[in-house]
C-alpha cells in the first residue's frame, strides 16, 4: 500500500475514533458550542468542522424564508482564509472547502440540523505552522461560544477550547 493511501486511512481512522469519543463525552447537540478536527501531516493541515446550523444559522428548521441566510453561511463557509488564519511564514495556501447542509426538507418536523465543513491547506514550510487562528471563525458566527478541538500531529494528540477572547491554537509544543 502506497505511503499517502496509508496515511489517509491513517487519519481517517484516527477523525473516526475522535469523532465517536467525542460524541460519547458531550451532549450530541450543543447550542453555541462545535467541534474542530484539526490533523497535521507532512505538508496537509486539514481543519474539519461539526455543530448545529443554530451557531451558524440562527435557526435549525427547514429554511422557509431564510434562503439568503444559509446561502451566505455556505459562502462564507467556503471562504477559509477569512475563517483560520495560519502563520504567513508557513506559507500555507488553502485548498477548495467542503461544506455539507444537514438541514430538515421543507414541511419536515425535525427540529435539529448540523453543519459541517472540511478545510485543507498544503504548507510549504509546515515546521513554521506553529499555531491556527480561529478568531475569523468566531467572529463571521457571533452565536459560536465555544470550539471543541482534538488535534493530531506527528508529536500526537492533544485536545483544546477556544472561545472569542481565546481563539489561537496553539499547533506546536
Amino acid at each position: 500500500m502506497r505511503p499517502t493511501v496509508m496515511l489517509a486511512a491513517l487519519l481517517a481512522s484516527a477523525a473516526a475514533l475522535a469523532h465517536t469519543m467525542a460524541f460519547a463525552q458531550t451532549p450530541a447537540h450543543q447550542h453555541g458550542t462545535a467541534t474542530l478536527y484539526v490533523s497535521l501531516e507532512g505538508s496537509a493541515l486539514q481543519i474539519a468542522f461539526e455543530g448545529p446550523a443554530d451557531n451558524l444559522l440562527g435557526f435549525e428548521h427547514a429554511p422557509q424564508n431564510e434562503t439568503e441566510t444559509v446561502a451566505r453561511a455556505e459562502r462564507q463557509l467556503k471562504q477559509p482564509i477569512q475563517l483560520l488564519a495560519t502563520p504567513p511564514v508557513a506559507k500555507c495556501q488553502a485548498q477548495p472547502a467542503r461544506v455539507e447542509m444537514k438541514l430538515p426538507a421543507p414541511g419536515s418536523v425535525e427540529t435539529h440540523s448540523e453543519i459541517e465543513a472540511e478545510w485543507r491547506w498544503d504548507c510549504a514550510k509546515p515546521a513554521a505552522l506553529t499555531h491556527v487562528d480561529a478568531g475569523g471563525l468566531f467572529k463571521a458566527f457571533p452565536r459560536l461560544k465555544e470550539l471543541k478541538v482534538q488535534v493530531v500531529t506527528a508529536q500526537g494528540q492533544k485536545t483544546a477550547l477556544l472561545n472569542p477572547g481565546a481563539a489561537r491554537l496553539k499547533i506546536a509544543s
